[in-house]
């Protein structure tokens, strides 16, 4: 049963949505999920706001992602839903600060949308993208981006916050200390990928950069570290000097690539596990959506 003092936090939230005019549904979702979060703490022996640790944000957590299930389908919460949970939490947390009432750090990271088959690219449209790379220094720049993404299997901020000495030519391999959920690993790269990287630090980045302290890997034209919206530009331009009208269809992001990457090695029967820790999972439910998207994949494309 749910403490007073909760109820009374639970209560002035609603009051304090209804001031700025959120929808009357929002104004009874986003208090029940916090009636949800105040109930988990309360069977775990936490009665007061002030006692709640970043530790117990993080469990809740895990029971959300692991443990609950939709009360409608009986399956565990979809990613679309549990991000919806993180956000309900973080607009509450602000809420407390705004009211001067108490301080909670929310700072759980999004799960990664579930991916379509229809924004998967297939391996030829992979090798289009390829090839509709110019061989001047902007051409240069692209290979490298396809290298990260596809060839790695970066999460998009993963890719922009690499520094330059994590990525080991030497070794082949590329450093992730940022990973999702503070998770670092280690990524494997093949020699025409090291090609890229090469010609992109030599011929590109080293003609860029100005400032000798610069660590990005990945920089822009002032020579700086490169930012989402300009890599995801090289990217659809890339899609449209494809010149194939399917794939110039094709809504896709830095994220298809890391997509279809992992689909097409799970089509190449590379072993669950090994998938896994090349894109960085947590847990294998993560990887688990590739053995559907290379099924449903195989069926969409067979005559």
């Amino acid at each position: 049963m749910e403490s007073y003092t909760y109820n009374r936090y639970v209560e002035s939230y609603k009051e304090w949505l209804a001031l700025l005019n959120y929808a009357a549904s929002t104004m009874e979702s986003l208090p029940r999920q916090i009636r949800e979060f105040f109930t988990w703490m309360e069977s775990h022996g936490v009665h007061n706001i002030e006692q709640i640790t970043r530790e117990h944000i993080r469990e809740y957590y895990q029971y959300m992602k692991y443990t609950r299930k939709s009360q409608h389908t009986d399956t565990f919460l979809k990613s679309q839903t549990l991000n919806g949970h993180i956000r309900g939490l973080k607009l509450f947390s602000f809420y407390l600060e705004e009211t001067q009432q108490a301080r909670l750090i929310i700072d759980l990271p999004y799960e990664e949308k579930e991916p379509s088959v229809k924004h998967l690219l297939t391996a030829r449209e992979v090798q289009l993208l390829y090839q509709a790379t110019t061989e001047d220094e902007q051409g240069i720049k692209e290979r490298a981006m396809l290298s990260l993404y596809y060839g790695c299997g970066l999460r998009s901020n993963e890719g922009i916050m690499l520094n330059l000495e994590d990525v080991m030519l030497d070794k082949k391999i590329v450093y992730v200390r940022q990973g999702k959920g503070y998770k670092e690993r280690y990524v494997p790269f093949v020699d025409k990928q090291k090609e890229h990287f090469e010609h992109y630090l030599k011929y590109v980045r080293s003609r860029l950069v100005k400032d000798q302290d610069e660590q990005a890997f990945l920089v822009g034209s002032q020579g700086r570290r490169i930012r989402y919206d300009k890599l995801l530009k090289m990217l659809k331009q890339l899609q449209e000097r494809t010149e194939d009208e399917m794939l110039q269809q094709k809504r896709i992001g830095l994220h298809a690539l890391r997509h279809s990457i992992a689909t097409h090695l799970m089509q190449r029967g590379m072993k669950f596990d090994y998938i896994s820790q090349f894109l960085g999972h947590t847990n294998l439910s993560s990887t688990q959506i590739y053995t559907h998207l290379a099924h449903e994949y195989e069926n969409t494309n067979t005559p």
